[in-house]
């Protein structure tokens, strides 16, 4: 199911709120003991949240033996979650800690130490700031690259003063090795964000591509090939992707992820999306010859040898699928194939002659799903919009001997994955690729 993240935020508040209650009620009267439980669960928090956010870096730096095993939009989904984990227990650390006593207040005070109430109040205003605009970055219309370069900075100061404030602060890690402990593991952590954001695009800067040929689609997609300057052929799997940069240099802001859209037999590579926003827009202007860099590839979304695949994909969503089939038709691949491509209208089916084309040199049943289809316009596939009965349709006879590869607009994934379980698919053969890294 897909995960509403307002709703998550709510829950993870009203939680937050409720387990500080028997703080309020135990601070009525309190005794000795209860006051220094609460104070040790204040501080616990701290702790807590400090290693959630150090941790974070693991999960969002593009790391090859991390992806293959969970998959990105797992490990981005759990990225966000922890996020706000993170950002609540912050927020429970300095509240138990003032309500079990008001002195902490001192802490922000800029009369009683200037550094420490500037750092305690900038991470505050951070650790807000990160949360907000990660949850309501379009909203805001805050656009990618600029968000990116805001999240990456505040991630870094948050760690940093919370090494700081938890070695200056409290008797906890009074003793040498305990300061030097966490000192290297937060640094490691904060170093793996450095390397991700300045050692990735120096080595990246030995390896550019050129453009060779812009090509456009139907349904005002573009599909961009690009070849090594150096004649490297970029080996990958068919349904992972690539993060892109167009740009002389690969030290910019500007970098998106984009599935394979090309065989993995192919010498060049090439990307499929439709102009919309303010990278992909500029697809249709690109020239010949114009330097882009590539990092990857990642991402899990990739067919075992020896299954045969189902296909639920919608609009674009259908590039990580096209790897798949090309790769399938270009190595003679003899397993079944079936695929339910859902699309608006019949003429902005993007690869519609292609996959045409496929069908015939492959074992591949294709099924278009058109929502509004004209009345004098005949369709040999299905009218509306895919649910679980037309997925029951066309299931095949063995199901747990098939793949299943979900891609496209979030209702459609949402309706395929729920329909997949209720029909008896094993969860471990159900992958979706919802593409919401950012």
């Amino acid at each position: 199911m897909r995960y509403s993240y307002r709703r998550g935020f709510l829950w993870l508040t009203v939680f937050l709120l409720l387990s500080l209650l028997p703080l309020g009620l135990a601070l009525i009267g309190p005794t000795p003991e209860a006051r220094s439980f609460w104070m040790e669960f204040g501080v616990a928090l701290g702790f807590l949240a400090l290693a959630i956010f150090g941790l974070q870096s693991l999960f969002s730096g593009r790391f090859h033996w991390i992806a293959p095993t969970y998959g990105m939009d797992n490990i981005m989904h759990f990225h966000r979650k922890m996020g706000l984990v993170a950002f609540l227990f912050v927020l429970g650390h300095p509240i138990t800690l003032i309500l079990t006593d008001p002195g902490f207040l001192s802490y922000f005070d800029p009369r009683v130490n200037l550094m420490r109430a500037i750092a305690l109040s900038f991470v505050t205003v951070a650790i807000i700031g990160i949360t907000v605009t990660s949850i309501w970055r379009v909203a805001f219309k805050l656009n990618y690259e600029k968000w990116r370069l805001l999240h990456g900075f505040l991630a870094l100061a948050i760690v940093f003063v919370g090494v700081v404030h938890s070695i200056q602060v409290g008797h906890y890690l009074d003793p040498l090795w305990k300061k030097i402990a966490l000192a290297v593991i937060m640094g490691a952590s904060m170093y793996l964000v450095l390397h991700t954001r300045f050692v990735r695009p120096w080595q990246n800067k030995k390896r550019p591509y050129k453009i060779v040929d812009v090509k456009p689609e139907r349904d005002e997609c573009y599909s961009v090939t690009l070849a090594s300057e150096k004649g490297r052929r970029l080996t990958f799997t068919p349904g992972q992707f690539a993060w892109i940069t167009i740009n002389s240099s690969p030290f910019t802001l500007q970098q998106h992820p984009f599935s394979f859209a090309s065989s993995a037999s192919d010498t060049t590579v090439s990307f499929t999306a439709k102009s919309m926003g303010d990278f992909t827009g500029t697809w249709k202007d690109l020239k010949a010859e114009t330097t882009a860099f590539l990092e990857g590839p990642f991402g899990s979304f990739t067919p075992e040898p020896d299954s045969h695949l189902f296909f639920v994909m919608g609009g674009i969503g259908i590039t990580p699928c096209m790897s798949m089939l090309r790769t399938m038709r270009d190595r003679k691949d003899t397993r079944k194939a079936t695929l339910l491509y859902a699309n608006k209208n019949w003429e902005g089916v993007t690869f519609r002659e292609e996959l045409e084309e496929i069908s015939r040199e492959i074992n591949l049943k294709i099924v278009h799903v058109i929502e509004d289809l004209p009345e004098d316009e005949e369709l040999d596939g299905e009218e509306g919009r895919i649910d679980q009965d037309m997925i029951e349709k066309y299931l095949p006879p063995e199901p747990n001997t098939y793949m299943y590869f979900i891609c496209g607009p979030g209702p459609l994934m949402d309706v395929a994955e729920v329909a997949f379980h209720n029909l008896g698919i094993n969860w471990r053969r159900i992958y979706s690729e919802r593409f919401e890294i950012v």
